[in-house]
């Protein structure tokens, strides 16, 4: 005899089966030839699902012939099976998943940075009136502990909502001589107000600190993490700001082999321009504290305005990061569009930057952009030692056709000296082109050849470092 969800499942089977069954697909390559090498790089993710009423299934077929760090592998990396039906949902597999603003829970996949702390185990969502609930239990992909989370929140009405996390997990296997083990116990609450004039969100954790060190230990330090933010708007006045506390607060350490499954806002502006990238800031989960403010000012003639500043520093006030940006812009001067900044950056070495960026409509659907990035850089060395200053600089020049086809040329210069660069450090210039393509219905290539300096890549404090490069990239999604 069947149990009674069963019975219910198979009803909800029947109800559904007159409904469209699809099949989606999309498929993200990355391809690299190293002229100096002689290295290629065959990287595919092939994502596939299917559909049919309320249920969905799917996987992940990752393709590595070779990959990045040299891995040679073709697995089903992510499979899943999932029911939904109004307000309740149940996944078995591979899942993802962000509990406030990430405190104590924030899985999630990065292809850039090669981030991936899904959880392989068992979600299940509900909401029942101003309810909302999700409770799981998985494992990540590089440790073998089994983690157990469980998140509420509440519409209190009036503008307020109320939240909270419980996550629960054990760092090590020991066993004292009385039976007793460590089991990691880590607690959220938070609570955000919506006004007619902005809104505010506060959260504050705490962790019990088996785990504070990478190396497991008898040691007990309790972990904790404070964030908060406020928006404010008024007229065309938007002021943001953000603060940080985080300490001993990184939850299971490497969950994908390097990143932990946590991951609370950074609260430093992330930037689109490379030069403002050479020097980013990781965040540290472990002892950081900081804050950021952000002005916006829609002013007249169709002027946007905008003002940030930020710090981190530890807990014993070190600085680690500070910067203060300033960007201006105005997208319709006659056929111009008009866009420049500049930033004050103390990271690895004081860093100024100047930035301009001048787009021309030549008609509705070409423009023409020139963009010009420099940068004054005092590298310092510390005490008594003094590499001295450099300057860097980066000019691109592209043209679009919108929305289909752009092609551009950049080229990179610096007037370093020996002692100033790394070991494998090429002098340069470096240029390079770039052709990429999309079409309307989300597919996107891109052919990029050339010479590339070393710098990182960052989303969200989270860095991953790319070496100099010479050669030919081939990038692209399609989607089906």
């Amino acid at each position: 005899m069947l149990a009674p969800w069963l019975l219910m499942l198979a009803g909800a089977v029947s109800a559904q089966s007159d409904l469209a069954t699809r099949v989606l697909a999309t498929d993200q390559f990355e391809y690299s030839y190293s002229s100096e090498t002689a290295r290629e790089i065959v990287e595919n993710w092939l994502d596939v699902s299917y559909l049919t009423g309320s249920f969905r299934t799917g996987l992940l077929l990752d393709s590595q012939q070779p990959s990045e760090e040299g891995g040679r592998e073709n697995t089903i990396r992510h499979r899943f099976f999932e029911f939904a039906s109004g307000d309740f949902q149940l996944r078995a597999g591979h899942f993802y998943g962000l509990f406030g603003r990430g405190l104590l829970f924030a899985a999630y996949e990065d292809r850039v940075i090669r981030v991936d702390t899904a959880l392989d185990g068992l979600l299940v969502g509900t909401r029942t009136g101003r309810l909302q609930a999700a409770a799981f239990t998985g494992t990540p992909s590089a440790r073998e502990q089994d983690v157990r989370g469980l998140d509420a929140q509440l519409d209190a009405g009036r503008g307020w909502s109320w939240g909270g996390t419980v996550l629960t997990y054990r760092p090590d296997d020991i066993v004292a001589a009385d039976g007793s083990i460590h089991r990691e116990w880590g607690l959220a609450g938070r609570l955000s107000k919506f006004l007619s004039f902005g809104d505010c969100y506060l959260e504050y954790g705490w962790k019990k600190g088996w785990d504070a060190d990478p190396v497991p230990d008898d040691r007990f330090q309790n972990g904790h993490a404070f964030y908060g933010a406020v928006n404010l708007f008024a007229g065309s006045l938007a002021l943001a700001l953000e603060a940080k506390s985080y300490r001993r607060f990184a939850v299971l350490r490497r969950a994908d082999g390097k990143t932990p499954l946590n991951r609370p806002p950074v609260a430093v502006r992330e930037h689109i321009y490379t030069l403002l990238n050479r020097a980013p800031h990781n965040l540290d989960l472990d002892d950081e504290r900081g804050a950021q403010a952000e002005l916006t000012w829609g002013a007249p003639a169709g002027w946007t305005v905008l003002l940030n500043a930020s710090r981190s520093e530890r807990h014993d006030g070190t600085r680690t990061f500070e910067e203060a940006y300033a960007h201006l812009e105005k997208e319709d001067l006659g056929p111009l569009e008009l866009r420049s900044a500049f930033d004050y950056m103390d990271s690895e070495g004081l860093r100024q930057t100047v930035i301009a960026e001048v787009g021309w409509h030549l008609d509705p659907v070409h423009v023409l952009t020139v963009t010009g990035e420099h940068q004054h850089v005092r590298v310092g060395g510390g005490p008594g030692f003094d590499l001295g200053a450099y300057d860097q600089q980066i000019v691109e020049l592209e043209f679009a056709a919108a929305p289909r086809w752009s092609v551009a040329g950049i080229l990179e210069l610096n007037n370093k000296y020996p002692e100033q660069r790394a070991p494998d450090e090429e002098e340069g210039p470096f240029p390079a082109v770039q052709l990429t393509y999309g079409t309307m219905r989300g597919t996107q290539l891109s052919l990029w050849a050339g010479q590339r300096q070393a710098g990182q890549l960052c989303s969200g404090g989270v860095c991953k470092f790319e070496p100099e490069f010479e050669g030919v990239e081939l990038m692209g999604i399609v989607r089906y």
